[in-house]
């Protein structure tokens, strides 16, 4: 790795840990005078590997991205890398406000970055941006090393109202039982084991707890303030427990319409205590979810039905997620609500939209029935079409463990002596 170094002494500060990630350092030399005094800077080259980035990671360092409008495109790229790779790493983007650099600025912010370094800008005040950064940084980094790293599925309902949260609350039951399928089916509940998180970040907040009929006193945003100390002691001890063994973090109630913090700390975490995370984002727009929580999914399920208000909402949320560059192979369609007589099919919506169809849901006026009943529809019907319908949804949440899931789906089929749901 290439480095260019610069030693300034500061009387009276400790050194300011500046890395350029850039395909080239040519702009160390122009970012130099304007820098503040207490600065050590290296450049590193983006070009490596990934791994590359470990070193990094834990040692108070702001990493500088190139966003000058010959760099952006690409920079705005490498920007899912380092979120994924090091999330607990600072990002600040090195642009110009200048009228024909002013492209790159706004890649860096559709990339999510909250800071800039205006090439323009008088010395002070990109010094107060550099300080900002580190100060954020100090005080909410997690520990570098975590022994593994969770699945994670977003379930982004394109409109309030298309059965996101009630999916996202079948789908984290039965995964859990799928899990343990014997320990599921005894009357006591199974020991406490971080297995599956349910995060509840949709709007209206708190209908996850309610369709599970729980109650918290530790929510999403006191996970966020406290992220730097959440393991695994406390995730089983703080979280709240569904009798099946999962976990859920949700809103508090009232915090509907609050922005979203950006939760990469917080997600490092997480992915590191649990095996799966799954993401109810049911009626959130698109420009409110933090871009590093769309960039670090693996999975982002967008949930629909067949009115037409649906399909412009899905075409509004694919136009947002393609300018934030989330529109990739990652995303799958889900058609809830399913009915033959409405009209166009779910293959010809994923067709219009280019997206691959992972699975096509029922129309259950019981599913319905049994929410107003506070229960679940595994509950009250366990033999429905609308639970079947969900086996290749429970296959793509956790690949690693699909063997198992498919046995546990067969033993259930034998048990409810009936056919699967037929999605095609």
């Amino acid at each position: 790795m290439s480095t260019a170094t610069m030693h300034l002494v500061h009387p009276r500060e400790s050194a300011m840990k500046l890395v350029l990630y850039a395909p080239d350092r040519d702009l160390v030399s122009r970012l130099t005078p304007l820098l503040p005094a207490a600065a050590d800077v290296q450049w590193q080259d983006s070009g490596a590997p990934a791994a590359a980035l470990e070193p990094l990671r834990d040692t108070g360092c702001v990493l500088l991205l190139d966003f000058r409008h010959e760099q952006a495109a690409f920079s705005a790229a490498l920007v899912r890398q380092v979120q994924a790779q090091a999330p607990e790493l600072p990002l600040v983007a090195v642009g110009s406000t200048a009228s024909d650099q002013l492209a790159g600025v706004v890649a860096a912010l559709r990339a999510g970055l909250r800071d800039l370094i205006d090439l323009d800008a008088p010395p002070h005040e990109i010094e107060a941006v550099l300080r900002r950064a580190s100060a954020t940084d100090a005080s909410v980094r997690a520990p570098a090393a975590v022994a593994h790293k969770a699945r994670m599925v977003l379930l982004l309902g394109v409109r309030a109202g298309v059965g996101c949260s009630t999916l996202a609350a079948h789908l984290g039951v039965l995964a859990q039982q799928s899990h343990s399928p014997l320990l599921a089916q005894e009357e006591d509940p199974p020991p406490v084991a971080n297995h599956l998180l349910l995060l509840d970040l949709a709007q209206p907040a708190g209908d996850l707890a309610l369709y599970l009929n729980l109650d918290s006193s530790f929510h999403y945003d006191d996970a966020l303030r406290h992220a730097s100390r959440i393991d695994a002691t406390l995730a089983r001890t703080a979280m709240t427990r569904h009798p099946a063994g999962l976990a859920l973090l949700g809103q508090a109630a009232g915090t509907d319409g609050t922005p979203m913090a950006d939760p990469a700390v917080l997600m490092q975490r997480l992915r590191g205590i649990f095996d799966t995370l799954l993401c109810d984002l049911g009626g959130a727009c698109v420009r409110q979810i933090p871009v590093s929580l769309l960039n670090s999914a693996d999975d982002i399920w967008l949930v629909a039905d067949q009115a037409i208000g649906t399909l412009v909402s899905l075409d509004q949320a694919l136009t947002q997620l393609e300018r934030v560059g989330a529109r990739d192979k990652r995303l799958q369609l889900v058609i809830n609500r399913f009915d033959d007589a409405s009209g166009i099919s779910p293959a010809q919506i994923a067709s219009r939209f280019g997206l691959p169809l992972l699975a096509t849901l029922p129309d259950r006026a019981r599913l319905r029935s049994a929410a107003s009943h506070g229960r679940l529809l595994l509950q009250e019907a366990p033999r429905d079409p609308y639970l079947r319908a969900l086996a290749p949804l429970l296959s793509r949440l956790d690949p690693a463990a699909a063997p198992a899931a498919r046995s546990w789906r067969e033993h259930l089929a034998l048990r409810l002596s009936g056919s699967q749901w037929k999605t095609k």
